[in-house]
C-alpha cells in the first residue's frame, strides 16, 4: 500500500433534500460517482490508486456538517446553488471563499465557514481542503424525488469533474494540490 492511502481519507458528501426536487441534486452527483468507482453492493469506501475515498448523502448544514467533516484530508461537498445571475443546470466549481457570507439565523445554524472556524477553534481535524461542486437550481421549493430535465441532464456534467477531482488527487506528484480553485 502506497504512503497515499495510509492518509486521511477524502470525503465525497452530497448535500441536500431529495424530496424537495433539484436540492438533492447532490446525492444525485454523488450516487453516480460512487457507482462509477464501486462496484454494486461494495462498501461506501473505495480506495482508489492511493487515495481512501468515503461516500456520504446528508440533509445537513453548519455545525451539524461541520461536525461530519471531522477527521478527513479533504472534502468535495455537491450541493444546489440558486444564484441571481446562474442558469438552472450550471456546474460551478466553488472554494469556501466563494460562498455568499449568510447571517447565521438564516436557512441553517451558522453559516459553513463560521462553523468551520469553530471547529477549528476547537481542535477538530477538519480537511484543509474543501471544493464545493454545485449545480444551479430550477426548483427547490416544490416537494417531488425528481430533479427538473435541466438540472438531471446536469448531474453527469457535475459527476464527471469530481471523478477528476479524483484522478488528479490520484496522479498530483508531491506538494502540488490538484483542490485549488
Amino acid at each position: 500500500m502506497s504512503e497515499r492511502a495510509d492518509t486521511r481519507p477524502v470525503l465525497v458528501l452530497g448535500l441536500g433534500n431529495p424530496i424537495l426536487r433539484d436540492d438533492g441534486v447532490g446525492w444525485r452527483v454523488v450516487e453516480m460517482v460512487e457507482s462509477r468507482l464501486c462496484l454494486v453492493g461494495t462498501a461506501e469506501t473505495v480506495t482508489t490508486d492511493r487515495v481512501r475515498v468515503e461516500f456520504d448523502c446528508v440533509a445537513l448544514g453548519g455545525l451539524a456538517l461541520m461536525e461530519r467533516l471531522v477527521g478527513y484530508e479533504r472534502a468535495v461537498l455537491v450541493d444546489a446553488i440558486q444564484t441571481r445571475q446562474g442558469h438552472p443546470g450550471a456546474v460551478y466549481r466553488l472554494g469556501l471563499g466563494d460562498l455568499p457570507t449568510l447571517n447565521a439565523d438564516a436557512v441553517h445554524d451558522a453559516t459553513l465557514k463560521a462553523a468551520l472556524e469553530l471547529g477549528r477553534g476547537l481542535g477538530a481535524e477538519l480537511p484543509d481542503d474543501i471544493t464545493i461542486i454545485a449545480v444551479e437550481a430550477a426548483d427547490v421549493l416544490n416537494f417531488g424525488e425528481g430533479l427538473s430535465p435541466i438540472v438531471e441532464a446536469a448531474v453527469p456534467v457535475a459527476a464527471e469533474l469530481v471523478l477528476q477531482m479524483l484522478c488528479d488527487a490520484n496522479h498530483h506528484h508531491e506538494g502540488a494540490n490538484p483542490w485549488l480553485i
